[in-house]
């Protein structure tokens, strides 16, 4: 298996991308429960803080959008449902489908967004884990405070001449995000065999998160609540045959950092997994200047910006797959 984790931070000011419902004229942003390590009597104790969140689903959803849009570019198959995600009010990936002839492989062969991002046919038994995986994105309350304020509005009727009043919340935060990436399933048949067009669907699945991060492809209400957004860290793992994750993207003031604690962690790794001929390539970007971290028993790299982590782990990825075969 040939396993990319990836972990980002983006700094993201003002951004109402996930909304949970409306009560009135007030509507909430999604919120979570995340956990702050406090030194109290020299001992090392948690407390639970409630904080601004985005949801995998909502990242994922943005993801799809963009598999769309450079598949047509590519020219690789999506299925009619895909593209027509928007009058269809999303991807509903063939979850109630009645078509018997259906199978796994038909739908992975005619459509890149299902083969990487997974679909479910209840009624015949039918279903594909995705291959790429989100998580939430939370606040990094060890090394920045996370806020929720809510936003006072008024709009002015001119034809009845009353205000009227309604709130919206904004968050502000430090965002972590991990992204998992399963590249030996991408295009990958029942039958342990991979579709033609095997390669250019994992170049897509990388793109596709370049794309969705530096365009800011996910969440809603941006027409009046555009965040402003920067991608200042993250790191990727390449490894094989032994999945390995890296560290969340979090920073401890005057202590370590993700960075620090991937390399070192996975200098370990290696050293328990020798046997099994372990392989673990790491590529990072750091706009925060963090303590730069060296080792002698895996390559890391350092690239500028996410997207050239991103193709960089790319390249390193397909150099990990087994060649394709062609007649």
């Amino acid at each position: 298996m040939v396993f990319v984790s990836i972990g980002l931070r983006l700094r993201v000011e003002v951004e109402a991308l996930n909304m949970v419902e409306a009560l009135g004229a007030y509507t909430r942003h999604r919120t979570v429960s995340i956990l702050k390590k406090v030194n109290k009597d020299g001992s090392i104790r948690y407390k639970i803080l409630t904080a601004p969140a985005i949801s995998g689903q909502s990242i994922a959803n943005g993801y799809m959008r963009a598999l769309v849009e450079l598949g047509n570019f590519y020219k690789l198959k999506v299925c009619e449902e895909c593209k027509a995600y928007e009058t269809r009010g999303g991807f509903t990936k063939h979850g109630t489908s009645k078509d018997k002839d259906l199978t796994h492989d038909k739908i992975v062969e005619s459509c890149i967004v299902e083969d990487i991002t997974g679909f479910m046919v209840p009624d015949l038994g039918i279903r594909r884990t995705s291959p790429v995986m989100f998580s939430y994105m939370v606040p990094d309350v060890e090394s920045a405070k996370a806020m929720v304020e809510s936003q006072f509005h008024v709009r002015y009727d001119f034809s009845t001449q009353q205000h009227q009043p309604f709130s919206i919340e904004s968050g502000t935060a430090i965002y972590m995000l991990m992204i998992g990436i399963d590249a030996s399933r991408i295009g990958k048949l029942e039958n342990g065999e991979f579709t033609e067009d095997r390669e250019t669907r994992l170049e897509v699945a990388f793109k596709g998160i370049s794309v969705l991060l530096e365009s800011s492809g996910f969440g809603a209400k941006k027409a009046r609540y555009l965040p402003i957004e920067e991608v200042v860290g993250g790191i990727a793992a390449i490894s094989n045959p032994i999945p390995f994750s890296v560290s969340p993207p979090r920073v401890y003031p005057g202590g370590t950092n993700y960075i620090c604690d991937t390399i070192a962690r996975a200098e370990k790794y290696l050293d328990a997994l020798n046997q099994l001929k372990e392989e673990i390539h790491i590529v990072y970007m750091d706009k925060e200047r963090l303590d730069s971290c060296t080792s002698s028993k895996q390559n890391v790299e350092k690239a500028d910006t996410m997207t050239e982590m991103l193709e960089k782990a790319l390249q390193k990825t397909k150099n990990l797959l087994p060649k394709q075969k062609r007649d």
